[in-house]
């Protein structure tokens, strides 16, 4: 289900999702500015 871990220091890889107002972002597009990714695993399910 998940891939190998990144090392500590290593470039996130590229990705897609939606923001909170519903438009897809893409993390390259954010490259060279400052990025704060915050998950919730358990959100929108019983865990």
């Amino acid at each position: 289900m998940f891939g190998p871990t990144l090392p500590a220091g290593a470039p996130a890889p590229d990705f897609e999702a939606r923001d909170h107002q519903g438009y897809t972002v893409r993390l390259s597009e954010l490259r060279g500015r400052p990025v704060v990714l915050v998950f919730y695993p358990a959100d929108d399910s019983p865990g």
